[in-house]
């Protein structure tokens, strides 16, 4: 029998009102659902592929994964189609499961701390350290501190999981900050030299990544995890030995051509794999992996002398394109590879080099936060031409213009009518926090300046578009209704910006309790 448990944590507006059904029909927490959720796929709708052999794949926000997604289905008596791509039925569905494995065990469905073995069962972890701390350092840390969304949050829970805690690893080498699990699965490079860094999605949760990646029996490893917001980096197999994460040679046709000297080795031998938790299908990545990562990968380049371009620092599909396309279309290459150059001390733009020249390596993902393009090249100045700044960066095609948002503005795409794949959201009040649609030009220019955004009822009435000039100086202001008039491009003025870099800001300061929506500017010369 479910028991009936319905919170009063979470405001119920917007997106939450999958969570918020589920909860009402099946009795599982909505902050329970919500804190997985969060883990699994960090509240993106995802679709998923494989990453390591014998791993199955996982399906919506709720991650849910093999024969579970049938069975899930079967208990909320929905189609599995529908419950793979539908949030409300993906929701509903592992609602359901939980509730079915919760009255197995006789739990107190009304103690959030009870439910932990419960959450352990559905992370599908087989390791015992593995799902202890996904329990403790994943779910339950993300009820501790609450989760926020799109139109939702939750406020923090100090219950305890009634679970064996973990046992933590000592700290260890290469980047000293990182955690030390040994991962049996490597080998000797046999004297060859570190000329690549790849990057990788794991298509899962943090602790089932790295978990998976020290278990003998999986044949697979990598050198580094990066968990799903950057608070933490795993390392599991020393840089100067070879970790197990690519299954293809080296060919230089899927890299511009380029060392084709080199064709036939075994990338494993020549490189450093970095995993992430999270999705190749996810549009968009936390700014907290995306630095950590970055910082990780400095590191490689430093002690092994690799350039930071997209010839050297690459995706997994791009040089195993037959199987593979992580780390997907989210991945935002040239922002991340200028990050990558100032956590080396050098003013960023690396992501210019050779970006052009990518093959199968998701050259059109979601932005991020934290890049600076305003030591980029110059080469392809916005001039006569209209162009568009894209929430997501890597369809920013060029350097000379990009997106910039602190790390409280988060991803979505939940409501329809987004430009391109997404859009960044942030609840309005009383603080600084813009995002910044930057560009450069060659001179002094008339442009006619629209926005792009979706609208709803929770969106603010009243935020503010600014544009300024590289010394701060406002050259056009204009507040808008985000209500209304979304899905389309909306004029906010004909504003004179001078040569050099300038940007349009999006401000959040204004009355508190709704959402200010940066998708996309469009720039046109008078």
């Amino acid at each position: 029998m479910f028991l009936f448990l319905m919170s009063c944590a979470v405001e119920t507006a917007g997106p939450v009102n999958a969570f918020a059904d589920a909860e009402a029909q099946t009795g599982v927490p909505v902050e329970l659902l919500l804190a997985v959720a969060k883990a699994e796929t960090g509240l993106q709708d995802v679709e998923g592929a494989e990453e390591f052999p014998g791993q199955e794949v996982g399906f919506g926000v709720m991650g849910l994964r093999g024969d579970v997604v049938e069975r899930a289905a079967s208990l909320a008596g929905l189609d599995v189609a529908a419950v793979k791509i539908n949030r409300a039925d993906n929701v509903m569905a592992a609602a359901h499961l939980l509730a079915s494995w919760a009255d197995e065990g006789s739990i107190d469905t009304n103690n959030l701390s009870s439910w932990a073995p419960i959450v352990a069962r559905y992370s599908g972890i087989r390791d015992d350290e593995g799902k202890r701390e996904y329990v403790w350092y994943e779910v339950y840390e993300h009820l501790l501190h609450g989760v926020e969304g799109e139109g939702f949050s939750s406020a923090g829970n100090e219950a305890a999981p009634d679970y064996p805690p973990p046992a933590r690893s000592a700290q260890r080498t290469g980047d000293s900050s990182t955690i030390w699990s040994a991962s049996p699965n490597y080998n000797s490079r046999s004297g060859a030299s570190v000329d690549y860094v790849i990057i990788h999605a794991c298509e899962g949760s943090y602790s089932g990544c790295w978990s998976w990646l020290t278990n003998s029996s999986s044949g697979v490893s990598s050198h580094y995890v990066v968990n799903t917001d950057g608070s933490e980096v795993r390392q599991l197999v020393d840089e100067d030995s070879r970790a197990w994460h690519i299954s293809a040679s080296y060919d230089c046709k899927y890299n511009s051509s380029l060392d084709c000297g080199a064709n036939g080795t075994s990338m494993n031998t020549v490189s450093v794999g970095i995993e992430h938790a999270g999705y190749t299908s996810q549009t968009s990545w936390d700014p907290g992996l995306l630095a950590s990562s970055s910082a990780i990968t400095c590191g490689v380049t430093q002690r092994h002398g690799i350039p930071i371009d997209r010839y050297h620092i690459v995706g997994h599909g791009q040089l195993q394109p037959w199987n593979r396309s992580d780390p997907g279309a989210g991945w935002p290459w040239t922002s991340y590879l200028d990050q990558v150059s100032k956590a080396c001390g050098s003013s960023g733009s690396s992501g210019s080099s050779g970006s052009s020249g990518s093959s199968g390596s998701g050259s059109s993902g979601s932005g991020s936060s934290g890049s600076s393009g305003s030591s980029g090249s110059s080469s392809s100045l916005p001039t006569a031409s209209s162009f568009v700044i894209d929430s997501n960066n890597a369809a920013n095609t060029t350097d000379a213009y990009y997106t910039e948002v602190s790390a409280d503005w988060w991803s979505s795409t939940s409501a329809s009518g987004f430009y391109n794949t997404g859009y960044w959201v942030a609840p309005t009040g009383s603080i600084s926090d813009p995002a910044h649609f930057r560009f450069k030009t060659d001179a002094e220019r008339c442009y006619t300046v629209e926005a792009w955004w979706t609208s709803g009822t929770d969106r603010s009435s009243s935020v503010t578009f600014l544009g300024w000039d590289d010394e701060d100086g406002e050259v056009g202001r204009i507040t808008v209704s985000q209500q209304s008039n979304g899905k389309k491009w909306n004029t906010l003025g004909t504003w004179t910006f001078p040569a050099g870099w300038n940007q349009v800001l999006l401000s959040r300061w204004t009355g508190s309790g709704k959402y200010a929506i940066a998708d996309a500017v469009r720039l046109t010369p008078c």
